[in-house]
């Protein structure tokens, strides 16, 4: 059973430290892209679902760290989902993997 054929009810994301964006599809996390991204969280929020989103970490990029670490890949990836989530009125639920 793909991606397509399940029922989106909830959905788990994972943003890895190279802002690499992995979506659960049951038995293994797989790897997408931002046009599928969108028309999965699209599904998502017409079915009425609540997004999971795990990995990178929720903190603000405020100048504290030093030029070379101050842009967190990961936490710009998260961000971009968020937005997503946030534009399609999800519900979305952070935690650790």
């Amino acid at each position: 059973m793909g991606i397509g054929d399940a029922r989106a009810s909830d959905l788990t994301i994972f943003v890895d430290t190279d802002a690499s964006i992995t979506v659960d599809v049951g038995s293994r996390f797989v790897a997408v892209g931002t046009e599928d991204l969108e028309r999965i969280l699209d599904r998502l929020a017409a079915d009425g679902g609540t997004l999971r989103l795990l990995g990178a970490p929720d903190r603000a990029d405020d100048g504290d760290e030093p030029p070379d670490r101050e842009s967190d890949p990961a936490a710009g990836a998260a961000s971009h989902v968020l937005a997503l989530a946030h534009a399609r009125g999800l519900e979305v639920i952070r935690g650790d993997r």
